[in-house]
């Protein structure tokens, strides 16, 4: 399943793209089967889903950032691989697995220790908190390994490996719910479980790549600045796209913040759809900071491929916003139905601009440009504060998220552009 050797040139990009759309396509059918199984109010009280996507929202929103390990281990891997020296790939990916070790004992440590007042603060139980945290800790994992798969440009085990998440999730989450248990903690109980199915695929995919076992472990010089760098622009761009369920739990009644969670993960199923395309091109325009045209050529046919995607999303979900709905959750409540609609169509429209930002972002960290992308910090801040102003109606939230989320698109285009008329 690595396809390394087929990735080395621009013509790999929209099959390796498409391919990762495929795997994507695929995890997101079974995450809207997720929520089409535990939205439903006889398996999950809409309290409880609330707390399950606000939750799930607090895993994004920390997990997200660590995307910014997977861009660091990719393009110091990939540029290895293609000079030739892959000596130096395994020393380089154990130094990080050994500081992982102790960073998830210390989060799981933490929930431990303050379950009591994180859950009065987000208003939960204990235990779901808990759980919480320790989902998180075994979530960091996966981009470690995914960062290594997608240095070597394995992008067959990049594509199916994680899938096996949503699959295990699907299954057991729907059985712990409906057989066990209806609450979010027996929900949350089977991502945790999808995790460690992943973690293992990833375990063996490492095994089967047979690299050289080279000196002693060790790291690049820069990797740590640069994973610094990837870090902030990453927790900026995590709060645009995850915090909106957690500030509607935080701000709202639990039936309001449940029907905004519902149109909210509509939103994100349909919107950030393409997003694998950037990991695809990442490692093919991976550089220490020029613009050549090659880079510059795979970037426009990025851009056209993910927002000709994008586009069709919208479309539908702006058009006929009970179509998703009624897929994901059934009919929506009469009573509530000009609400859903509303809450669809302005979270998809707020999405949007995000999630050709994200590309636009990818981008610029594969070519060590960070000074610019470091606004998503300020525009992820800015979102919390107008959001704790103006919280009259739900859809507030969307308009403060849209209003940056745009913003930030925009700016992210001008830097690259910029870069490419003065080169």
């Amino acid at each position: 399943m690595n396809a390394a050797p087929a990735g080395r040139d621009a013509s790999g990009l929209f099959r390796h793209g498409s391919m990762l759309v495929a795997g994507t396509l695929t995890g997101a059918v079974c995450n809207a089967a997720f929520h089409m199984v535990v939205g439903r109010e006889r398996v999950l009280p809409n309290a409880e889903y609330g707390s399950l996507v606000a939750m799930l929202g607090i895993i994004l929103v920390v997990s997200t950032p660590m995307l910014a390990l997977q861009n660091t281990l990719a393009h110091f891997i990939s540029t290895r691989d293609r000079a030739g020296r892959r000596e130096e790939i395994l020393p380089f990916f154990l130094h990080w697995v050994y500081l992982f070790a102790g960073i998830s004992a210390a989060i799981a440590a933490g929930a431990w220790l303050f379950r009591e007042p994180l859950a009065a603060f987000w208003n939960v139980g204990p235990g779901l908190m808990f759980m919480t945290f320790a989902v998180l800790a075994a979530s960091l994992w996966m981009s470690l390994f995914q960062g290594l798969l997608q240095g070597m440009q394995a992008f067959g085990w990049l594509a199916w490996a994680p899938q096996a998440w949503g699959v295990t999730r699907l299954a057991l989450g729907a059985l712990f719910a409906i057989a066990v248990s209806a609450t979010a903690t027996a929900a949350l109980a089977a991502q945790g479980i999808g995790v460690a199915v992943v973690l293992l695929l990833c375990t063996w995919a490492l095994l089967r790549m047979h690299l050289p076992p080279g000196g002693a472990v060790r790291r690049p010089p820069g990797s740590y600045r640069y994973l610094g760098s990837a870090l902030l622009c990453l927790a900026g761009y995590a709060m645009l796209m995850n915090l909106d369920a957690a500030l509607a739990k935080r701000y709202f009644d639990a039936e309001t913040a449940g029907l905004f969670a519902k149109a909210a993960t509509i939103a994100r199923t349909a919107v950030f759809l393409p997003v694998p395309i950037a990991t695809a091109l990442f490692p093919k325009v991976s550089s220490g900071g020029d613009l050549s045209p090659e880079s510059w050529g795979l970037l426009g046919r990025a851009l056209a491929y993910a927002g000709g995607l994008i586009g069709a999303a919208v479309a539908v979900c702006v058009a006929l916003p009970v179509l998703p709905w009624t897929i994901l959750y059934g009919a929506w409540p009469p009573e509530a139905a000009a609400s859903a609609a509303a809450l669809t169509r302005a979270m998809v429209l707020a999405m949007a601009p995000l999630a050709l930002a994200y590309l636009l972002l990818n981008f610029e960290m594969a070519q060590r440009h960070f000074r610019r992308s470091l606004l998503l910090v300020p525009a992820g801040i800015a979102y919390v504060a107008g959001v704790a102003l103006f919280h009259r109606h739900p859809l507030q939230i969307p308009a403060v998220l849209g209003t940056l989320n745009l913003a930030v698109c925009l700016w992210l285009a001008r830097a690259v552009f910029r870069r490419r008329a003065r080169g």
